[in-house]
């Protein structure tokens, strides 16, 4: 069973009785993005962990679209695309900060043995299996970059 996709779609019911449009249009595209990926899995349901996936995936995209425009000097198109961040957030996991981030890594890569560059692999591996969803992919690289 899933959990993103009840949830969001339970939350748009709300967001059209409140007549909140901004969050109903976030709502109603994160909805469209988890029943086509669905699609193209051909499967009813998705897995949690590739729900999760798409969530982050559209926080990324946006994320790319607020630098963007913020280097271009379109301050409302930052200020629409931030607000849908702080909604699909909303929905994902609670991230961990930078330095909760670089302290894992220190300690993750002591219990391991981590040797530098030619470990990566071997550490995201069992990052992945421990942290998967809760930290910036970015910021566990420079943390490691750091260490390496």
């Amino acid at each position: 069973m899933t959990q993103y996709l009840p949830r969001l779609t339970g939350d748009m019911k709300t967001a059209m009785k409140a007549g909140d449009k901004p969050r109903l249009e976030v709502l109603r595209m994160l909805i469209s993005d988890l029943k086509k990926k669905a699609i193209d899995a051909q499967v009813d349901d998705l897995p949690d962990d590739e729900e999760l996936a798409v969530l982050q995936k559209a926080v990324k995209t946006r994320a790319d679209t607020v630098a963007q425009a913020q280097a271009a000097g379109r301050a409302e198109v930052a200020a629409k695309e931030q607000f849908e961040i702080e909604v699909i957030q909303g929905y994902l996991l609670q991230q961990m900060s930078p330095a909760e981030v670089e302290d894992k890594v220190k300690a993750l890569a002591a219990e391991i043995g981590y040797q530098g560059g030619k470990d990566t692999g071997r550490f995201m591996k069992e990052w992945m299996a421990r942290h998967k969803g809760v930290a910036d992919g970015k910021l566990v690289q420079q943390a490691l970059k750091s260490l390496g």
